[in-house]
């Protein structure tokens, strides 16, 4: 025991380091590995209990749950390490053990963080149909995080990274012209995204085709037309196209010609506008605009008719339309008032022959 205790003991050197400073080594290893143990212990089994609730904290004790017990001994270990003299290369070796590690570690958290943001995002302002273009954001802004760590181990190596980042971008670009194709379509599906010209269900026209979307992707958007076949259109087809999107339509207009005889009484041509207009009034999803005798044509004394139908469904539009019209053919009769149709006056030796 006098041997232990004695000054001489702890100033006996093994490969170049006292036995005193074995025991800080010893000592400073397992005190941050029992507080690491500690804490994680306290915040982790004791406060998780209280701040659950908080969703910024239970990403915290998400990450915390994750970093396993290895890493804990390592990084206590290798900080130990500092109080002693170990060989160069041996040195060197835990050294690059804990950056990569350490830098592996960081990244994970950075994806946690990056799955967290979105699915708050999500939750709070993705529409119908959005989730997938998110979802690639996520894996790009999850891209460059790698391509970021790599960078920063790169330095911490010593490698020149401004000349490689100057090549890369070289590279980048001859790859960017090979696939720009590809990319338009990339950058046209986030601007689709972003400004939201249409979202998955909405019933949109693009270049005279009518189609429900179905999938917005990252190259391509594919629509249902109303025959039933998938119509396939790329996207920065669609960006650089006039679209026309049904969604926000709460009413649609109705705006026809009604044509008759010349042969029509003007007293009769008098009465059109309030018999017209009470067989419109009687919808009630009906909304009576104007009708007005506006042209001599060719064979017909024409009307213009215009009303709205206040609803968005493309059924009830037809069936009120389909309705209105019937009607106005019945009271046309009734007034014995004739549609015109196309007719032709051949005049022969000063006679006139109707065809």
């Amino acid at each position: 025991m006098d041997i232990i205790f004695s000054e001489s003991f702890w100033k006996i050197e093994y490969f170049n380091n006292a036995l005193w400073e074995y025991l800080v080594f010893l000592l400073i290893f397992l005190g941050l590995s029992f507080g690491f143990f500690l804490f994680k212990y306290i915040f982790y089994r004791k406060i998780s209990a209280i701040i659950k609730e908080k969703k910024v904290f239970s990403l915290l004790l998400s990450i915390l749950d994750k970093i396993r017990s290895p890493f804990y001994i390592f990084v206590s270990f290798y900080i130990a390490l500092s109080s002693i003299v170990v060989p160069d290369i041996l040195y060197r070796l835990f050294f690059l053990i804990f950056l990569f590690w350490t830098t592996y570690r960081a990244v994970i958290v950075g994806y946690q963080f990056i799955d967290f943001l979105l699915e708050e995002y999500i939750k709070k302002n993705v529409e119908k149909g959005s989730k997938a273009m998110v979802r690639a954001l996520g894996n790009i802004a999850k891209g460059i995080l790698w391509a970021f760590a790599f960078l920063v181990v790169l330095s911490i190596l010593g490698v020149n990274v401004t000349g490689l980042v100057a090549g890369m971008g070289i590279g980048g670009a001859a790859i960017a012209f090979a696939l720009q194709g590809i990319l338009a379509d990339l950058f046209s599906s986030f601007s689709i995204y972003f400004d939201k010209p249409f979202i998955e269900g909405d019933l949109i026209v693009v270049g005279g085709k009518w189609g429900t979307v179905e999938k917005i992707g990252i190259k391509s958007t594919r629509i249902r037309s109303l025959q039933g076949e998938e119509i396939v259109f790329s996207n920065k087809e669609l960006t650089a196209a006039q679209v026309h999107n049904y969604r926000k339509m709460t009413q649609r207009r109705s705006e026809f010609k009604l044509g008759i005889t010349y042969e029509t009484p003007t007293q009769k041509m008098e009465k059109i506008p309030k018999m017209v207009k009470s067989i419109v009034d009687k919808e009630d999803l009906a909304e009576f605009g104007r009708i007005h005798f506006y042209n001599f044509g060719d064979f017909s004394l024409d009307y213009l008719l215009v009303y709205d139908i206040k609803s968005a469904d493309y059924m009830t539009y037809m069936d009120i339309n389909q309705k209105i019209l019937l009607n106005i053919k019945k009271a046309f009769e009734k007034e014995e008032i004739e549609f015109a149709y196309p007719t032709k006056t051949i005049h022969l030796s000063g006679k006139e022959e109707n065809s």
